[in-house]
């Protein structure tokens, strides 16, 4: 009887088991057929390029660094947020995102935040960008009002630590070459 007792308890935890690895796999599925996000809005970047002087000088104001999207400006935050809706397009730093063109998960972003700064009228975002080149984004931001933002420049940069490292990277010419396309999505 004894033999019988202990065979019923290891079939009931080994149903447990089961039934919770069932849970696991089907939440797990669950979350990976979430809604894709949608589309950035559109923000036209100038034609005209900014010198190496203009980026230097950008960056040369006393910028708040930031590592959370949400932190920042509203007008620059709608341009990481999708076109109708709430959902960010950028993940936070050290969050998962999307960093090839392989998309698994299409509710997981293409883009993560590496940091961002803001000074008075002027904000940054320096990113990462996933895809079948993985690429390191610098753009530039004007804030001339409440509400208003104004996109100054856009351009590939090499990974970067902090922001004095950024300064640095700048003024060698590191972050220059402006993303070929006039559309900042």
């Amino acid at each position: 009887m004894e033999k019988n007792r202990r065979l019923v308890l290891l079939t009931v935890l080994a149903g447990g088991v089961l039934l919770a690895f069932v849970a696991f796999l089907v939440a797990r599925w669950w979350k990976a057929a979430d809604k894709p996000l949608g589309e950035a809005p559109l923000a036209e970047v100038p034609k005209t390029e900014m010198t190496q002087s203009g980026r230097e000088r950008f960056l040369a104001a006393d910028f708040i660094v930031l590592k959370d999207v949400r932190a920042l400006p509203q007008p620059v935050l709608q341009l990481f947020t999708e076109k109708g809706g709430s959902r960010l397009l950028m993940a936070n730093p050290g969050n998962d995102f999307n960093a090839t063109d392989v998309i698994y998960d299409a509710s997981v972003p293409r883009k993560r935040l590496i940091f961002a700064g803001v000074s008075g009228t002027k904000c940054f975002v320096f990113y990462e960008q996933g895809g079948l080149a993985h690429m390191y984004i610098l753009a530039f931001f004007a804030l001339p009002s409440k509400g208003a933002m104004q996109p100054l420049w856009r351009g590939y940069c090499v990974p970067v630590a902090n922001f004095q490292d950024l300064r640095s990277r700048v003024r060698n010419g590191q972050c220059s070459e402006p993303v070929p396309q006039g559309m900042l999505r």
